[in-house]
């Protein structure tokens, strides 16, 4: 395929209003996109559109709760009528509890399904008839190495982006030939904007000694991806490739790693934490509804709960 010319074409990130997906935006404004930042924290997305569009881009925020079906579809809809056709889909939103897998509700275990996997498919089968009827498109997963490294306390979510690689995968081998591609980024550690960050910042931790990448960095090869249709990059501090075949190859090596580097001891510091909220958030809304918690919205008590409005082990939103 020919490299990709961004110039013009329109662009939907989500996840835009914190974490990576600011970086990823600013990239692809830098290469004369058109974007649309969407994210559910409303002041955050509005304020980066603002600083975007500063510098004369075009560059809208749109809120909407991409695990919503019904937001999913008005969200295309209004992207559509505000910017033009969709060229481009970053499916950076993504999310984990940050807890152990046991005492997770079902409705818990399906929202982080929901965030991390499904609202990236459903989104991708919007926009793919358009990119087809004109020939062109891209589609960009953001993934991550949780699942490769044994990353603790991250069963669903490590499941949910292992999902995307292979859908992106599939996607790809089906529509290249046809115009619209799709590649995927494995994320590792993200530092600065990245949510290990902010949860230490959070509960006043020492970050493990382990090598992070940068939001700029990742934002560049987001860049790259699309102009360059690469199926997939590892980004990981060094050798990327190497790296990761040598999770794959070597299953213990993950986990033995996350003894040596303290990380294992550091999250179970952060799930007993978010164990402690959790039964706080419940017993308040017991006490506010007058009725059991479990009988809430599983869905929202998700989405409530998310720690930083939805952050993932690596750097999404």
């Amino acid at each position: 395929m020919a490299k990709f010319n961004l110039n013009g074409a329109t662009a939907i990130v989500t996840g835009g209003s914190r974490g990576v997906g600011p970086y990823i935006a600013e990239a692809l404004v830098r290469q004369g996109a058109k974007v649309a930042l969407v994210a559910r924290s409303e002041p955050e997305l509005e304020a980066n559109a603002r600083t975007l569009s500063e510098a004369g881009a075009e560059v809208v925020a749109f809120a909407a709760d991409v695990t919503s079906a019904a937001d999913r579809r008005e969200l295309i809809d209004a992207v559509e009528r505000r910017l033009g056709p969709v060229d481009v889909l970053v499916n950076n939103a993504g999310g984990d509890l940050q807890r152990e897998f046991h005492n997770l509700t079902e409705g818990e275990v399906q929202g982080v399904l929901d965030l991390n996997l499904t609202s990236a498919i459903m989104l991708t089968r919007l926009v793919l008839p358009g990119m087809l009827e004109r020939g062109r498109g891209h589609v960009v997963n953001v993934s991550s190495m949780a699942g490769r490294v044994s990353f603790p306390y991250t069963e669903a979510y490590a499941a949910a982006k292992d999902g995307l690689i292979a859908f992106t995968r599939v996607l790809r081998a089906d529509y290249r030939a046809r115009g619209l591609s799709g590649s995927t980024l494995i994320l590792g550690p993200v530092g600065e904007a990245g949510a290990g960050a902010r949860t230490a910042d959070e509960l006043g931790l020492k970050l493990p000694p382990i090598g992070l990448v940068s939001p700029a960095k990742i934002a560049k090869l987001t860049v790259r991806a699309i102009r360059s249709d690469k199926a997939e990059l590892a980004i990981l501090p060094g050798p990327g490739k190497a790296l990761r075949a040598l999770m794959d190859r070597f299953p213990g090596l993950g986990p033995a790693m996350n003894r040596a580097t303290g990380t294992a001891k550091t999250m179970a510091t952060v799930a007993e934490h978010r164990e402690r909220e959790a039964r706080l958030a419940a017993a308040e809304r017991s006490a506010h509804e007058g009725s059991p918690p479990w009988n809430s919205d599983p869905r929202q008590t998700f989405l409530a709960r998310a720690p930083g409005a939805g952050c993932g082990p690596t750097g999404e939103s």
